[in-house]
């Protein structure tokens, strides 16, 4: 059995943790013998990470990403739970494909969630979906993206929030407008870059499409959860609903609060093309800001961990150069940067990174450190350093967006089911 001994919790006391049985079995200030201690004085303890948003890509796309090595990714970096996208090939829209899901990606530590793909015909498949535990949300994607599940019609989209909203079924939206993204095409005169991907899929792509999502929340009621926000224009109205005591939820990635738009425009444009794209650093600045705001609008943060070869990230046409970046190992210590240098308080982080989307999502055994919930810890180091190389991911792709990055503090022990994760 293990104790992490005089640990800061996230509200800035001092207390030890005992595990049992894959549970905190005691949180207090009393040294109790016959466990294995960890001397964590100099380190500050969290829930372990939730990422609500990573694409494993099984089935059908097994040479961009295992879930052996997501698996390994996102212990690294502290995440010991994650919610799967349904954009794989085939897509899981059918009940049966759960199942068949499950034991394509078979057992690993982490603890793994799947969202449901909705398509314009699937909404009994949708109704039964609700009752399989492993099901967390229901995603409609409003523009294209990767895979074929693509759903931009008003009148369809109303109807998959009106089923979600029958059966209490959170809805996840990729927020871009697909018929203004067509427009923008046509006023590029030329074969698009990668530098032209800013001005296809612009601001107002995502601020039409996340109006259009709020409006249909209205008239059906759903729960709405809002995938990689990428705009502070977006989460401003986002936040006037929220305001108002509406079940509506903003997620923001750590790319779009670490990267700007000036990236596309280099030689290796290819490796930060992702979708929402990269933004201004004024909107990216805006957007760290609220981030990192104690009372602020934004719920839970997301990797969007969408891993492609590093050969395809170098094709020379646009349209040939998939859009998605690895990012589930570098979340947490992302992260964890703005806490160690005062502009995020530990509670923000700990709400941001597991408590919020425990909350959103009914785990109500995760995100918090208390008695009775899963034994899974992050310990972080407030006075150390990491470096983000290509050469120390885990993930298959073997890339980072972030490589040369230098951030203050390192995720340094992770526990999942009250055992040390080791290599």
């Amino acid at each position: 059995m293990l104790e992490i001994r005089n640990t800061r919790l996230p509200d800035g006391t001092r207390r030890n943790i005992y595990f049992s049985d894959g549970k905190i079995y005691e949180i207090s200030a009393r040294h109790r013998g016959g466990y294995h201690v960890i001397d964590a004085e100099a380190l500050d303890a969290f829930p372990g990470l939730i990422d609500p948003h990573v694409h494993g890509r099984t089935p059908g796309h097994t040479h961009k990403e295992t879930w052996r090595c997501l698996n390994r990714a996102a212990l690294s970096g502290g995440v010991t739970t994650v919610f799967d996208m349904p954009n794989t090939n085939p897509p899981l829209t059918t009940f049966q494909g759960i199942n068949e899901k499950i034991s394509s990606i078979g057992e690993h530590k982490i603890d793994s969630y799947f969202w449901f793909g909705a398509t314009h015909g699937n909404s009994k498949e949708i109704l039964r979906a609700k009752a399989h535990p492993r099901i967390i949300g229901v995603k409609v994607y409003m523009a294209r993206t990767t895979g074929n599940l693509l759903v931009s019609q008003d009148q369809d989209i109303e109807a998959i929030f009106r089923v979600a909203s029958s059966v209490d079924l959170v809805v996840g939206v990729h927020a871009e407008d697909e018929k203004l993204i067509n427009c923008n095409d046509k006023l590029i005169f030329h074969a698009p870059t990668v530098a032209d991907h800013c001005r296809l899929r612009d601001t107002e792509t995502e601020v039409r499409a996340v109006t259009r999502a709020l409006r249909i929340r209205r008239n059906t009621g759903a729960k709405l959860y809002l995938c990689h926000i990428s705009t502070p224009e977006a989460v401003r109205l986002a936040a006037q609903e929220k305001e108002k005591g509406a079940p509506v939820y903003v997620e923001v990635c750590p790319h779009h609060i670490k990267l700007s738009a000036e990236k596309l425009t280099g030689g290796d444009g290819g490796f930060f093309k992702m979708n929402p794209p990269l933004r201004t650093f004024v909107q990216m600045d805006e957007l760290r800001k609220m981030v990192c705001a104690e009372q602020g609008p934004v719920d839970c943060i997301g990797s969007d961990h969408a891993p492609h070869q590093w050969h395809e990230k170098l094709l020379a046409e646009y349209d040939d150069i998939p859009s998605g970046v690895p990012g589930v190992e570098t979340l947490g210590s992302l992260l964890y940067h703005f806490v160690v240098i005062g502009q995020m308080s530990r509670k923000r982080f700990t709400d941001l990174t597991s408590a919020n989307a425990a909350r959103i999502f009914g785990l109500s055994k995760k995100g918090k450190l208390e008695v009775g919930a899963d034994a899974d810890v992050i310990l972080c180091k407030p006075n150390g350093r990491t470096e983000l190389q290509h050469t120390r991911m885990h993930s298959l792709c073997g890339w980072t967006p972030y490589h040369g990055m230098r951030i203050e503090g390192e995720i340094q022990i992770v526990i999942k089911n009250g055992e040390i994760v080791t290599f």
